[in-house]
């Protein structure tokens, strides 16, 4: 199964040739119909999944999907009815989801901005976690104070490349993270977490 989260092209491009190149059974992406986007990689990502066969499903919060040997992986956004009108609704509307073994969890929230992050928070979805991979970057307008007090988490990532132009991550946010231990790929190079379901070990470089 590969997981779309949202079809901005730095999410997408690398999972196109994924489908070119490797045996992929299923794809579980946001239908995002309703929001209007498209773009030449979103079509050719979709034309391979209908050349290929591939089993689509639309994710949408409530989703529950046994991977076997107790882990678990549940789907908490997009909600049924997608979220309009924010500064940014393609992110606000990406699959949010939250990996379960034993007593370890993770949290992905891929490119979710503040709006979402409150909508999560509003439903009162389970989202403490063990490990947070921090939203959009690290950027300013992802990982507010309030969403961060709730999940609670002991260990942080973000995915960022380094000299990006965009000054990714934030202070702020860096700031607000202080307390958790922070690992970051611009720095640290590939991040490798590891779990028994009891215990988590991080691996780096």
């Amino acid at each position: 199964m590969v997981i779309l989260t949202h079809p901005h092209e730095d999410h997408l491009a690398g999972l196109v040739e994924v489908l070119r190149r490797y045996e992929v059974k299923q794809v579980l992406e946001p239908d995002l119909s309703d929001l209007e986007f498209d773009s030449p990689t979103y079509s050719e990502w979709h034309k391979l999944i209908e050349e290929k066969g591939i089993k689509r499903t639309i994710a949408h919060a409530g989703q529950r999907i046994e991977l076997g040997d107790g882990v678990r992986l549940d789907v908490l956004h997009p909600q049924a009815t997608l979220l309009q009108g924010t500064d940014a609704d393609v992110n606000n509307n990406c699959v949010v989801l939250r990996l379960t073994y034993g007593e370890v969890s993770f949290l992905f929230t891929a490119d979710l901005e503040e709006e979402g992050e409150r909508c999560l928070l509003e439903k009162g979805i389970e989202l403490e976690s063990t490990v947070l991979k921090v939203g959009h970057q690290g950027s300013a307008d992802s990982t507010c104070p309030e969403f961060i007090n709730v999940v609670q988490p002991q260990v942080a990532v973000i995915s960022v490349g380094a000299d990006n132009p965009f000054g990714h991550p934030s202070p702020e946010v860096v700031e607000r993270l202080n307390g958790t231990e922070l690992f970051r790929t611009d720095e640290q190079g590939t991040i490798e977490l590891i779990t028994d379901g009891g215990r988590l070990w991080v691996k780096t470089g």
